[in-house]
């Protein structure tokens, strides 16, 4: 999914009213004023709806079989790192925690996490998942992170309004070409205030990646520098200020609520037909209309550029006040029955055999669209015959914030293309050499 990252440094404490307040304390068992035990355990995690209901149910399966209370605290992904960063700071963050895996690293180099090896395999037993995603939560060699599923960048559109509009329905062979004619069609078709898509301009694992990647380039090399240079940023830049003049997208006012699977998301709220970065299992339960997904565009070569990722990570403070119970409940996800059945596809696809076996019977049409479909990209990941994407380095955070300033400084016409360019390279060469 597209996130809007943490504008302050890491473990930069939020001022005032930045961080989005945590609904602390509405988990299985209140808030302890005594000192925690190895019966207890305070959890952070971001998501949607269907995410926390998930989540809910299944922790409170994992307190019936285990007798560890989970204390629960959840917002959406807009200042979820700040509230996280504040606590590190002040030496009291939860005893697990949800991680983007674009950010193990910086965490890691940080010496904040857990190395899990110890709890792996006695405790957590990682070779259940499939090898590709197992190193996911991985940052030189020593695990910091387990992940949760997998996942990757698909274009999610309202087939209901586009057959209604009676626009070509994007498909698995389409290009950027193909992208631009479909959202400009679209946006003429719907009228004064709507849009045929997203300006995806500021997503980077959703759309700059896989773009990078058909040009042979990465958001990242092995070694922790940038993948791309200005020649390449400047094109994607173009590409959206094109669209952006010719309205086929949306104006930057409407990315407010694009980071968030809710109603008041441009797809759901009727504003756009559509969007990079989310998948069917988290809107499609948000609408009467069909939805469905594609590839993100090809390149004019075809290939995708997608990189497959671990989902969401699960991660262990090196402060946490029960590390054994949060490896224990680590495990609970991993491959518990009942655990992997409440969870769904809310936080990536199966991720294992025994994954994919219990729960294939139990979708959906929508759920099994996006299992199924999630097979075809991986088959077309391997064709394109690309490397891993090397994983995010530390300071990582804060490059994701470079690129999102940009990007919206230029839709809002506050930056030229060229110096939204410099100011990016000049952030985020910063934010990665303060962080070695």
């Amino acid at each position: 999914m597209p996130h809007d990252v943490s504008r302050r440094g890491f473990l930069g404490l939020a001022a005032g009213g930045a961080a989005v307040t945590a609904l602390a304390g509405c988990g299985f068992a209140p808030p302890s004023t005594s000192s925690p035990s190895n019966n207890s355990l305070t959890f952070r995690w971001w998501g949607g709806d269907a995410r926390n209901k998930a989540y809910q149910t299944a922790l409170q399966l994992f307190t019936k079989k285990t007798g560890i209370a989970v204390t629960t605290q959840y917002s959406g992904y807009d200042g979820y790192f700040d509230k996280l960063n504040t606590e590190f700071a002040g030496g009291n963050p939860p005893d697990i925690f949800q991680m983007d895996t674009a950010l193990v690293s910086t965490y890691a180099a940080k010496g904040v996490l857990t190395d899990l090896s110890g709890y792996i395999p006695g405790t957590i037993h990682l070779d259940t998942l499939y090898s590709a995603v197992r190193g996911a939560g991985t940052v030189n060699g020593k695990p910091y992170g387990v992940p949760s599923g997998s996942g990757y960048a698909p274009v999610l559109y309202d087939k209901t309004v586009l057959e209604q509009l009676k626009v070509t329905l994007p498909a698995d062979s389409w290009t950027w070409d193909d992208f631009s004619t479909i959202a400009g069609e679209a946006s003429k078709a719907l009228g004064s205030g709507k849009y045929g898509a997203l300006d995806s301009s500021f997503d980077d694992s959703g759309a700059l990646q896989p773009w990078l990647r058909q040009r042979g380039k990465d958001l990242c090399t092995p070694s922790g520098q940038l993948g791309f240079g200005a020649d390449e940023l400047t094109e994607w830049f173009d590409y959206w200020a094109g669209l952006r003049r010719s309205g086929a997208i949306t104006p930057p006012d409407l990315l407010a609520n694009a980071g968030e699977a809710s109603g008041t998301h441009p797809l759901i709220a009727g504003q756009i037909a559509m969007t990079t970065g989310w998948g069917l299992a988290q809107m499609q339960p948000l609408t009467p209309h069909t939805l469905d997904i594609v590839v993100v565009p090809r390149s004019k070569e075809g290939k995708t550029g997608e990189a497959l990722n671990g989902g969401v990570l699960l991660c262990v403070p090196a402060k946490s006040h029960n590390p054994d119970g949060a490896a224990k409940l680590i495990d609970f996800f991993v491959r518990d029955d009942d655990a992997i059945k409440a969870m769904g596809i809310q936080r990536g696809l199966p991720p294992s055999d025994k994954a994919l076996n219990l729960l294939l019977p139990t979708f959906d049409a929508a759920g099994k669209r996006d299992v199924t479909y999630g097979q075809y990209v991986a088959q077309q990941a391997a064709k394109d015959g690309l490397p891993n994407a090397p994983t995010a380095p530390p300071g990582y955070n804060d490059v994701k914030t470079a690129l999102d300033n940009a990007a919206k400084q230029i839709a809002f016409g506050k930056a030229t293309i060229a110096d939204g360019v410099s100011q990016f390279f000049s952030d985020a060469k910063t934010a990665l050499a303060n962080a070695k």
